[in-house]
């Protein structure tokens, strides 16, 4: 049989011997990806740098709307208490004072100030982490402040409209804005890293000690916080008994009364370490018309509540020892740093403006009990002593050191010509 229309078998194809270069398969080398050019103009640079500046308010706005939305629906209360609820919640964790049932409230918990800070300041890092422009840092500066009255002034909208049908009263204007505000440029202060501060200054021309003397007081009053901190919950831990005798004023509470008192008290933890702090540098502190200091305390009712059982009833005698411990982490500040009479100055002065912002935020009314918490001008003044003192004796220490080597290295060269 014929195999004419059987088909051909295909010819073997020849290896193509030639290799294709493959972008990006490098052994070992990293893809690495362009960066975005840089915002020119003003409109981009408001683009570029919302998400940093008016995301994480904006997220932190709706998340009061949520909660408070929420609260309301499983309590079963009415919606009318909603745009009341919601302004009110946004003032008062912004460190803003408020007024419900005749009854003034400006002391109020900083743990979530202290939070919404640093949720500012690591969105502010993450944008400036490259290099950025004077424009950019303003573009970035004028949107925070635009988001921050925003909504603050819509929240204080709320507030009033709501004290015509509701016991509740809207705080000073100037409070509700500016207060709130504070912690938001507190956010984009601690944002910018130190380099970019620096090299700030010398495009302003603004001396490079203003910068620096502005980090070094920082650290020094922050190291202090922490250590009145620990203070204070020592103190609240020895005094457990009159935390027993606080929650007994209140009636039987369920488990959900005894956390929220819980929650309260870690709320106030910033308020009680600000306070303490003033304590231990000599200061005192006022509550329901009386004072407390190491050298003194005035036994009065306190209100009811367990962040006052670290208050003993009466100070003891070795108390004023307890000034050792700002005294350590002074000396431990001064001992890593070089100083001189203009550093020493800037970083006093530094501290003591810091105290007044602490002083402001930490102190205020609580109802009939009158002002609660260190007075801010006390405060400001003994940080500055505090810091000046130190920083003076570092300085003395330095110059008596190079004088007295300045003087055996003469000795030595005389001593080698003869």
């Amino acid at each position: 049989m014929s195999n004419t229309h059987a088909p051909r078998s295909a010819a073997p194809r020849r290896p193509d011997t030639r290799r294709r270069q493959v972008r990006g398969r490098v052994p070992g080398a990293k893809r690495t990806r362009p960066e975005p050019p840089a915002p020119e103009t003003w409109a981009q640079r408001f683009r570029h740098y919302a998400p940093a500046a008016v995301l994480p308010l904006a997220v932190l706005a709706l998340a009061v709307v949520a909660v408070c939305f929420g609260t309301i629906l499983i309590g079963g209360w009415r919606l009318a208490y909603l745009p009341a609820a919601i302004g009110q919640t946004w003032l008062t964790l912004n460190a803003a004072p408020l007024r419900i049932d005749g009854v003034d409230l400006g002391a109020v918990p900083l743990l979530p100030a202290v939070g919404i800070v640093a949720l500012v300041a690591s969105r502010i890092r993450a944008a400036t982490r490259r290099r950025v422009s004077v424009l950019d840092l303003a573009a970035i500066l004028g949107l925070i402040v635009l988001t921050s009255l925003t909504l603050s002034g819509i929240a204080l909208f709320m507030v009033s409209d709501a004290s015509n049908v509701f016991a509740v009263a809207p705080p000073h204007p100037a409070a509700a804005l500016l207060a709130p505000l504070g912690l938001h440029l507190a956010g984009f202060i601690f944002g910018i890293r130190p380099v970019v501060w620096r090299a700030l200054a010398r495009r302003v021309a603004v001396p490079p000690v203003v910068v620096e003397s502005a980090h070094a007081a920082w650290q020094l009053v922050r190291d202090l916080l922490w250590a009145a901190l620990a203070v204070y919950v020592l103190f609240l831990v020895l005094g457990q008994a009159r935390v027993s005798e606080i929650g007994a004023a209140y009636p039987p509470l369920h488990w959900s009364g005894l956390l929220a008192l819980a929650a309260l008290t870690i709320a106030y933890l910033p308020n009680a370490a600000v306070a303490t702090l003033s304590v231990l540098l000599g200061g005192s502190v006022d509550y329901a018309g009386a004072s407390l200091s190491l050298f003194d305390a005035t036994a009065v009712a306190l209100p009811p509540l367990p962040i006052f059982a670290a208050v003993p009833p009466a100070v003891p005698a070795w108390a004023p020892a307890l000034m050792l411990v700002p005294a350590a982490i002074a000396v431990r500040f001064v001992l890593t740093r070089d100083f001189t009479l203009i550093s020493v100055a800037a970083t006093a002065t530094w501290a003591a403006i810091i105290g007044i912002i602490l002083g402001l935020y930490a102190s205020g009314t609580a109802g009939a009990y009158g002002v609660i918490g260190p007075d801010l001008w006390t405060l400001a003044l003994l940080l500055f002593a505090w810091a000046g003192v130190c920083g003076l004796a570092a300085w003395l220490v330095a110059l008596v050191r190079g004088r007295g080597e300045g003087a055996a290295a003469e000795t030595g060269e005389s001593g080698g010509e003869d």
